[in-house]
């Protein structure tokens, strides 16, 4: 056997097994050493299966060495090394057929070895490999994530076992643990997991000498990892390594008759058409298409890699047809497409990539061809994607969206909105508890044009209240996450205290985990807490997920903590209509939530996405032409009114009066007057997409030089915007100060932050505060004073706070957004650790501070500002800015909108309807624009109130 596994020669190898078996035979059953021929005949055929990779061969090796495990003591020294033997032949059959059953038995058996095995054997090292090589294969069959925790737990143990003398054993635990953060980045695409890829797998390669028969594997492994690293990253150094690394080892190193000769192959045929795509040689493709042809023909159809090896070459295919034009190159991607389908196990983990690419396929034909059928067989393929569980779920979601833009294209709209509610229910997955926020952040700008089209079909067959439920369910996802970890669980509390407390714990955990500022793994794997860390917030989704799935079980809470219905929305409407304003490329509508519980649905023919967008961009350009935008150490003031500017900021505002607000308000005559009784009527804005970054509340017909064709918004009524129909929800009916009472307010003012300009106007605006609050009420903190924590603490001892300071919008990380306090800044991530109960006295939060409004311009859908923070901690009703504001004119608005807040005590219905923070702010800026002129737009237009 030792002369076999050195010289590969095939007679030592028939005679050792013919020896041996006449050795067995003549071995009677109750012999001491019947366990150890049995073991040894198992490990020889065993290495015959690796040398021919004849399937008989490995069937008797597991025939033996399972006998061999049975006829073994469980105390027995050599007990341990059979069942990791067993374990290694199960393995190995599994990767040849791909039955679930084989590695589910390599794992179980190989675990067992694991735990008779002291830290300081020999084989410990090679035990725990072979156990995160069983977790990673059955991650690649079923997606579980825990199998890919589990395969870098116990790579990372056997790496850490102190062996000086094992050079060899060193670099195979070195590979397997670089192969382990390969897969995982392959699953969750945290860029720290493919840096510790190469840098495990390089090390295995320099520790292993070239005449090493698993040198070729090493090579491969390193080779694949740069070529997932060139995919993420687009550098020429990362595919010219791959493509080095791979052609050593399926080439140079690797002969025909190797086992791994397929798959080395394969992942050389992968580079070179990654290389194509870069450089766009011809002789790459060719190459490609060469290797991945050898691959397929070098497997047999029961081997369980076949399937990918044929998608490979159908990809090659493709990428030839895409250069070349050449429709033969189609059909043979075709047909090799359907062959790996065909042969993938419904289940597998890759089912749904391979669907999803037949379907691409069939849609290219369709191209060329027009024959409808290849949209039938596309939609089918993009379907059944859907349906495979254990794949991707972003995978799974593409073709949803996939299947849903064919059925609009050329089957019926009834049909999309089939395949939309399917992505709508997929995208949880993908925007996932398990993720880091910044993480999740980074999915959400696709998936919230996908639900605004999703809404617009559905608006389009007259289905408002599924559109309603949808633009809701796509709106701030990742606030609504973090906010449903701190939902009070009081009913569940009383019916089912155990299952209530095991939440409440997770959920706090999870939480805490999610807004972590620990984000990337270190290079050189010695920070084990911050991994310890990752593996325990995917651990705790899982864990609240399961959690979950058992509460809706009980009788009464099917729909816990599920998105909401309309009926259960439609009490957003209680004080005045809320308009959702639907901006998709399909076509615009104004969905509007009456009081009475009915939408009223406004078409906006004459409105376009590509207007909404033109028209952000317009505006964009003129603020930062002005420097109020994109210079986060701008001081409040803003400049000069420049009168192009002026003219182009009052064609935006005419625009969206035309366009957008003059059509509804039409249409909403009576059901605006319904509550507004002796004043104006408030209307809240809820708009998507690119509309959510426009001045909607300042929409109208300015400077005409006929005085009778002016109008806006604010001659009609008194505008709110909200982030979402459920941020409304908590505080309708939430009780306000009773006109003897007087509120708490805390004010913090920064008229000198460290490192940033100084804003004198602040001292005023202090001033003009404290000339309508109570001594005894007011707590105010300033300069030093005005420190993170200090103003943490005081913020739930006060229904209002004053926050008179810079405000900066973070583009890069939108939750490191903060207001600058003297110690540093108060972030959005601070803000979340606020327990909503803490603030539940909450009243009103004014955000005198640039950019308070702001958000992101890549999640519109996401309202990722400190406006949208200060409502998710729990103020009903917050004033901020759309972007700088005047540094003289912030304590002009403080002074009447604190006048009309506190200022007037008279018992009048009109004077209480001015009593509300969206009154006072009306009021107070319709008192700026008289000061300054109304057509300077740029100092007026950017205060506005969310909420209630």
């Amino acid at each position: 056997m030792v002369h076999f596994q050195q010289s590969r020669d095939q007679t030592a190898i028939d005679n050792a097994l013919q020896l041996m078996e006449e050795v067995i035979k003549l071995t009677p059953d109750g012999h001491t050493k019947k366990a150890e021929r049995l073991s040894s005949l198992g490990n020889a055929y065993f290495c015959q299966f690796e040398q021919l990779g004849k399937l008989r061969d490995i069937e008797n090796a597991i025939l033996f060495n399972q006998q061999a495990v049975d006829l073994t003591p469980d105390g027995h020294a050599e007990k341990a090394a059979r069942l990791n033997d067993l374990g290694a032949t199960f393995f190995r059959r599994f990767e040849g057929l791909g039955e679930l059953k084989d590695i589910e038995n390599a794992i179980l058996v190989i675990q067992q070895a694991v735990d008779l095995t002291p830290d300081d054997h020999y084989d410990k090292g090679k035990q725990l490999g072979n156990l995160g090589n069983a977790f990673v294969r059955r991650f690649e069959h079923l997606g579980e994530l825990k199998d890919m925790e589990n395969a870098i737990l116990v790579n990372q143990q056997a790496v850490d076992l102190p062996t000086p003398d094992d050079q060899a054993g060193k670099a195979t635990r070195l590979n397997n643990l670089g192969n382990a953060f390969f897969r995982r980045f392959e699953c969750l695409g945290e860029l720290g997991d493919i840096e510790n890829a190469i840098f495990l797998n390089q090390q295995a390669v320099d520790l292993t000498p070239g005449n090493h028969p698993d040198k070729a594997v090493w090579l491969n492994s390193l080779g694949n990892a740069f070529f997932r690293r060139y995919q993420r990253l687009s550098e020429l150094r990362d595919i010219k390594n791959a493509i080095c690394f791979h052609q050593q080892a399926a080439v140079d190193l690797t002969p025909d008759d190797h086992p791994d000769k397929a798959r080395l192959l394969g992942n050389l045929g992968n580079t070179l058409q990654g290389r194509f795509k870069l450089l766009g040689k011809p002789e790459d493709m060719e190459n490609a298409i060469l290797v991945n042809q050898k691959a397929v023909d070098l497997t047999p159809d029961g081997r369980a890699d076949k399937p990918e090896w044929l998608n490979s070459l159908g990809a090659a295919f493709k990428c030839r047809f895409e250069h070349l034009g050449d429709p033969r190159d189609l059909e043979n991607e075709i047909l090799v497409m359907r062959q790996a389908v065909k042969l993938t196990p419904d289940g597998h983990a890759s089912k749904a990539r391979r669907l999803s690419h037949l379907g691409d396929a069939f849609i290219r034909r369709f191209e060329c061809l027009c024959d409808l059928g290849d949209i039938e067989e596309a939609i089918e393929a993009y379907k059944q994607a859907t349906k495979n569980t254990s794949s991707h779920p972003v995978t799974r979601y593409d073709a949803a969206c996939c299947w849903a833009n064919l059925c609009s294209k050329y089957q019926s709209p009834s049909l999309a909105l089939d395949a939309y509610t399917v992505a709508m229910e997929i995208i949880p997955r993908v925007v996932w508890f398990g993720q880091k926020v910044h993480h999740r952040y980074k999915e959400l700008p696709n998936i919230g044009r996908t639900i605004n089209v999703a809404a617009a079909m559905a608006i389009s067959v007259g289905e408002l209240s599924r559109a309603v439920e949808w633009l809701e369910e796509g709106r701030s996802i990742v606030w609504k996450q973090i906010l449903q970890l701190r939902t009070p669980l009081d009913e569940l509390q009383q019916q089912h205290p155990d299952i209530a407390d095991k939440l409440s714990k997770v959920s706090l955990a999870l939480d805490n985990a999610g807004t972590s500022r620990f984000q990337n793994i270190d290079l050189q794997i010695k920070h084990a807490s911050a991994e310890e860390e990752a593996q325990n917030h995917r651990r705790l989704a899982v864990q609240y997920e399961e959690l979950l799935q058992q509460v809706r079980e009980l009788d009464g809470f099917d729909s816990f903590l599920r998105p909401k219905k309309l009926s259960e929305l439609a009490p957003a409407a209680r004080n005045g209509p809320v308009v959702v304003v639907s901006v998709a490329e399909l076509r615009c509508d104004a969905l509007v939530l009456c009081t009475s519980g009915e939408i009223i649905p406004v078409p906006l023919p004459t409105f376009s996405y590509k207007q909404a967008e033109t028209l952000r961009s317009k505006l964009l350009l003129l603020l930062q032409g002005r420097h109020v935008r994109g210079d986060q150490n701008e001081d409040r003031a803003s400049r000069t009114v420049v009168k192009g500017n002026q003219d182009h900021f009052k064609s935006v505002l005419a625009d969206l009066w035309s366009h957008v607000v003059q059509p509804i308000l039409s249409q909403l005559e009576q059901a605006l007057y319904e509550n507004a009784h002796h004043s104006l009527p408030h209307i809240t804005w809820c708009a998507t997409g690119a509309l959510a970054f426009l001045p909607l509340h300042a929409a109208g017909i300015y400077g005409s030089h006929d005085s009778t064709k002016n109008m806006n918004i604010s001659d009609f009524a008194v505008s709110s915007y909200t982030t979402t129909l459920t941020a409304m929800l908590g505080f309708g009916s939430k009780p306000k100060q009773g006109p003897t009472k007087t509120p708490g307010v805390l004010i913090v003012s920064q008229p000198g932050t460290p490192g940033l300009t100084s804003l004198p106007g602040t001292v005023g605006e202090v001033e003009a505060i404290q000339r309508y609050t109570s001594p005894d009420h007011t707590c105010h903190l300033t300069h030093e004073l005005a420190t993170v924590e200090a103003v943490r603490d005081e913020m739930s001892k006060h229904e209002i706070i004053h926050l008179a300071c810079h405000g900066i919008q973070d583009m890069e990380n939108p939750l490191k957004s903060a207001f600058s306090l003297y110690d540093g800044g108060l972030e959005l991530n601070k803000l979340m650790g606020l327990a909503v109960l803490s603030t539940k006295n909450a009243e009103l939060a004014v955000l005198s501070a640039c950019q308070t409004a702001t958000g992101d311009e890549n999640l519109p859908e996401e309202a990722v500002h400190l406006a949208a923070g200060m409502l998710a901690v729990g103020y009903p009703s917050v004033i901020a800015t759309m972007w700088s504001i005047g540094d003289k004119d912030a304590p002009l608005v403080a002074d009447h909108v604190y006048a009309n807040l506190l200022g007037r005590h008279d018992s009048s219905e009109s004077q209480k309807e001015k009593l509300t923070p969206a009154y006072a702010l009306h009021e107070a800026v319709k008192h700026l624009r008289e000061e300054i002129g109304e057509m300077n737009f740029v100092r007026w237009v950017p205060f506005i109130h969310f909420g209630v």
